[in-house]
């Protein structure tokens, strides 16, 4: 997790919303706690949506399957 959090602030650095949705999509993936996944979940629907992106369709399933609705 290390490797992905650092990948994580220099996207951020970068202002770089495409790899910054796909790095929180990831960690969301990468975690065993549901609440934590749809925290990481939510960052990256947010990012897709301000990016304007079609991911944000799938983010927003992923999280309405959590019984989130974001």
């Amino acid at each position: 997790m290390d490797d992905l959090h650092s990948r994580m602030l220099s996207a951020h650095e970068a202002q770089d919303r495409m790899a910054l949705i796909k790095l929180y999509a990831e960690a969301a993936d990468s975690v065993n706690d549901v609440d934590a996944s749809c925290f990481f979940l939510t960052h990256a629907y947010v990012f897709a949506l301000e990016a304007g992106v079609p991911d944000a369709k799938a983010l927003h399933a992923r999280l309405k399957h959590h019984g989130r609705e974001a």
